[in-house]
């Protein structure tokens, strides 16, 4: 395992982009907070806002944050990503005469509700560009403190304590989860990103996972610094599962070439399912948010991911579906209105 240490006085250049819908004032504000807490300052952060009511323009504003507005039927998760990171280019080519120009040789990606972990959690997630051989790293997801027992375990599973490099070759032994990425927390350097032709704008979503694996076909590295963490959770009911799921399916049916590359999703998928299973059984409280019992627990595993397995598989037979019922059987309901 590589190690990569983060001198007291490295201060990369690099933007945040950051989409917002409604987060909510508290949750917003709690964004805020943590990120003017850092020890590491972006050049700028640029607010891609979606039409929000509930007050988030006024707090983005009194931040100082670069607003970008698009239409929520517009939206994207990979185009609407990259035409952000366009505006931000843009605008550091008008201002490049300047004493100060805006420019960023990295740009972080996140989420609204994913709300940095502490002082340093900007900094560590950059300190993996200290390897020249890293395109992107990725930092660690903690559960919220309501998290389903179930969510907190996945964000445990995927995100575990321990940092770790990925190259092409790693493929052998980690199969899929190889280019497993989430762009609610990562960064890329800038160059290598748009040497890829940015993030595509085709994709229901796993435009992070997309842009992973061609970075690592292209030669590339992956980073995962565990030590630079978020707290981000999602507590999905069962409709919000399947439409999840569903998207995940069309996403995998889209891009054949994942499997040709790094193998089949189903593999992980499966221990996923085991570690739940263990999880349970041990009656390690410290993981389950709260404790279910073992009965309810097990009702819950095998009920949710049964229902992510149907939705799955259906959406790998999305081109067999009436194309009118397809968006009522997804999250992302603008992908299939867009031409």
């Amino acid at each position: 395992m590589s190690k990569v240490t983060t001198p007291a006085n490295f201060q990369p250049n690099f933007w945040v982009v950051v989409p917002t819908y409604n987060p909510g004032l508290e949750v917003w504000g709690q964004w805020v907070r943590a990120l003017e807490s850092q020890n590491c300052k972006p050049v700028q952060v640029f607010a891609v806002d979606s039409g929000s009511t509930d007050g988030t323009l006024a707090v983005s504003q009194q931040a100082g944050f670069k607003i970008l507005h698009v239409l929520a039927k517009n939206f994207n998760h990979g185009g609407t990503r990259q035409w952000a990171l366009n505006q931000a280019l843009n605008q550091a080519q008008e201002q490049a005469s300047q004493a100060n120009p805006s420019s960023a040789e990295f740009v972080v990606f996140m989420t609204h509700d994913a709300i940095l972990a502490n002082e340093n959690a900007l900094q560590t997630l950059l300190s993996a560009f200290q390897d020249a051989q890293v395109a992107a790293a990725y930092g660690r997801q903690l559960p919220q403190p309501q998290a389903s027992w179930l969510e907190a375990h996945t964000r445990a599973f995927n995100y575990p304590e321990n940092a770790h490099t990925v190259q092409l070759q790693d493929k052998a032994r980690m199969g899929i989860k190889a280019c497993f990425f989430s762009n609610s927390f990562a960064a890329y350097r800038v160059k290598d990103l748009l040497q890829l032709g940015g993030f595509p704008s085709h994709l229901p979503l796993g435009e992070d996972t997309y842009t992973a694996a061609k970075l690592l076909l292209s030669g590339q590295s992956l980073r995962y610094q565990a030590s630079a963490a978020v707290y981000h959770s999602h507590n999905y009911n069962l409709k919000q599962d399947f439409q999840r799921m569903f998207d995940t399916g069309v996403f995998h049916a889209q891009n054949p070439w994942l499997f040709k590359n790094f193998g089949n999703p189903d593999g992980a998928g499966l221990k996923l399912v085991k570690s739940q299973w263990q999880c349970l059984q041990q009656n390690k409280s410290a993981r389950l948010n709260p404790h279910p019992g073992r009965f309810i627990g097990a009702f819950q595993l095998i009920q949710t991911n049964a229902v992510k397995w149907v939705a799955y598989r259906l959406g790998r037979a999305y081109r067999l579906m009436p194309k009118q019922i397809r968006p009522a059987l997804s999250m992302s309901k603008n992908f299939w209105q867009a031409p």
